[in-house]
């Protein structure tokens, strides 16, 4: 199952991701090791049971494999990047796993989950706990949804082709791994504007360049007021008062109205 992955969508990847083969690593790990951990449920567990065939930790960046520094400071604690891959039995529950993975791994993960000919790929950002020092909260999840192989989208082969280490900030793993957040949330966007964009313009300004932070914000504004859309739907459905009908309609009109507006800012 394995060889026929690598030289499908996942050997692409490993390929676009350039990385030097100091770091590879190609290492087999088990199940045991996310089961043991203290973040993890009675249901995440047969969950990481049922699901998982395969861990391969195929990558380690630290200082001695790559030449970028690590980064410590008060709340953040980027001493090195693990970039694993994750081989699935199912992939019905594949975002619930990817977050089991990312709170089970106390360090900066590149998770790469994949199913037959398809991929997911998997970020969170990962901050210090004030309580205890020696453990890392995750802050942010960011997932591209299934990239398929046999299907490939323009939008998703300009991601994979982003991800080139190279082309990344090599000023600490801190912000290496922030350029693949940034290439993560124009693919989010893409998949909702058809363009995929690393830099963009806000549209009220011909001067001022939107950050990361700005287009994940409207992301998560877009995805907020879509179950807003779907609620109201639902009570649509039930409701049979005129006037009631008629107030819920408008307010699903405004919704649609408000992520066409922000759609068009990312």
């Amino acid at each position: 199952m394995m060889d026929k992955i690598q030289h499908t969508i996942i050997e692409q990847l490993w390929q676009a991701m350039n990385l030097p083969e100091s770091c590879l690593l190609n290492t087999r790990i088990y199940k045991k090791m996310l089961l043991e951990s203290s973040e993890i449920s009675k249901n995440d567990k047969k969950i990481v049971t049922e699901d998982i065939d395969i861990l391969i930790w195929r990558y380690t960046l630290k200082p001695e494999t790559i030449n970028i520094p690590k980064l410590q400071t008060e709340d953040l604690d980027y001493p090195e990047i693990a970039v694993i891959h994750i081989a699935l039995k199912s992939p019905k529950r594949v975002k619930r796993l990817g977050e089991i993975t990312q709170r089970s791994i106390p360090y900066p993960l590149v998770l790469i989950i994949s199913h037959d000919n398809k991929l997911w790929f998997s970020l969170a950002n990962k901050r210090q706990s004030l309580a205890d020092s020696q453990k890392l909260i995750v802050e942010n999840f960011f997932d591209s949804n299934w990239i398929d192989g046999d299907n490939l989208q323009p939008i998703e082969k300009e991601f994979i082709d982003s991800i080139d280490s190279k082309q990344l900030d090599w000023t600490n793993f801190y912000t290496f791994y922030q350029g693949l957040v940034e290439r993560l949330l124009a693919l989010q966007a893409a998949q909702l504007t058809g363009q995929f964009k690393l830099e963009y313009i806000a549209s009220n300004s011909s001067e001022n360049k939107k950050s990361v932070p700005d287009r994940q914000i409207l992301l998560q504004n877009i995805r907020q007021l879509e179950e807003e859309k779907n609620n109201l739907n639902v009570s649509l459905n039930k409701e049979t008062q005129f006037n009631r009908r008629l107030e819920l309609n408008m307010n699903i009109k405004h919704c649609k109205e408000q992520i066409k507006k922000i759609t068009n800012d990312l």
